[in-house]
């Protein structure tokens, strides 16, 4: 596998810069002085022998009228290809601990066992790649997923993709059923109405494997900010959970939006990202379209909800009459606006007491 977005020839960045200085006439000297650089390191940048720091690179670009980030890029650029290439004489050790932790967040993954603790960096290198599914390390994941995060207009972090790379390694092969799109689609309007309490989440992983999908629940990764996703890169449908927020409607909800991608046909193997607005209003098509099965799957028919107080004893009723846990009402109507979070935290169970991680 290559990376078609890799350039062909990457150049030391003194050649783009020494093309700067010939275009505005300028000596070395006198743009040493420029940038209150010592006339050495400038000499030095040019011939290839340093490397451009980031003060440099803000220098000259003020210098320059560039940007700092072009002279970091074409500098960061060049020392890919130098891995890429083999060509790594000067590659020291910190930098190849620098580059794998741009990958993944390298201390977290070991205390979790998800990396060899270990500091042969030709092994922890080899662990990450196999990890994240790449041939070497100037490779971008390929993360072909539906992924419900609150960050989902930036681009996946090295927290989210290594969530993402782990899901998708414990989920591959767990299940040896063929997927069956109508028994999910039988399952999903039947969830809310099995699950009783936190006690039935303990089952939904063999329920699952009965429609030909795996099910892998992994706490999320400290500042990722996933709650779940929904993938078929290796070629079985995987829906990995996080438990982000630890209470069963929020988790249901979003177990039941990742099913309506899959019967909804939204992923498959070859499939770009999909990011879920958290706002069920907001997002695109095919986000509503999954908000929508997963709201008319929780509820078939709107509750009648009386207008004034909603005591307990009214929402149990109300509950009682959907055939669904009482924490999948509030959810609701937290979500319409009608209840206030605060005044209902302790009604709605825990997830993870009841789910089994991994």
């Amino acid at each position: 596998m290559t990376d078609t977005m890799a350039p062909a020839e990457a150049f030391p960045p003194g050649e783009y810069l020494r093309d700067e200085l010939a275009e505005r006439g300028w000596a070395q000297g006198e743009f040493a002085e420029i940038i209150g650089r010592p006339v050495q390191v400038v000499s030095e940048i040019l011939n290839g022998k340093k490397d451009i720091t980031p003060e440099t690179a803000i220098a000259i670009g003020a210098a320059l009228g560039t940007s700092a980030e072009l002279w970091m890029n074409l500098q960061a650029t060049f020392r890919l290809q130098q891995v890429r290439s083999g060509d790594t004489p000067t590659i020291r050790p910190v930098e190849r601990r620098a580059v794998l932790r741009s990958l993944v967040p390298v201390r977290e993954l070991q205390r979790r066992g998800w990396l060899p603790t270990t500091s042969d960096l030709d092994e922890l290198e080899e662990a990450i790649c196999d990890l994240l599914r790449i041939d070497d390390v100037t490779q971008t994941p390929q993360l072909a997923v539906a992924a419900r995060r609150t960050n989902s207009d930036d681009r996946f972090t090295p927290e989210q993709a290594a969530w993402i790379a782990r899901v998708e390694q414990l989920g591959a092969g767990r299940v040896s059923q063929s997927y069956d799109p109508d028994a999910l689609s039988l399952l999903a309007g039947e969830l809310v109405h099995r699950i009783e309490g936190p006690h039935d989440l303990r089952n939904l992983g063999a329920w699952l494997a009965d429609c030909g999908v795996a099910l892998v629940i992994e706490l999320a990764l400290r500042n990722s900010k996933m709650d779940g996703i929904v993938s078929r890169a290796t070629g079985t449908p995987i829906i990995g959970l996080s438990t982000r927020g630890d209470r069963m409607d929020g988790f249901v909800y979003t177990l039941l939006h990742e099913i309506a991608h899959l019967t909804l046909g939204h992923v498959d193997a070859d499939s770009v990202t999909i990011d879920e607005d958290l706002d069920p209003n907001g997002g695109s098509e095919r986000e509503r379209a999954a908000n929508a099965a997963a709201a008319r799957w929780i509820f078939a028919v709107a509750p009648a909800v009386p207008p004034g107080e909603l005591t307990p004893r009214i929402l149990a009723k109300i509950a009682r009459a959907h055939n669904v846990h009482v924490s999948f009402l509030i959810g609701r109507l937290q979500n319409k606006g009608r209840l206030e979070w605060k005044d209902y935290r302790r009604t709605i169970p825990k997830v993870r007491p009841f789910v089994h991680f991994g």
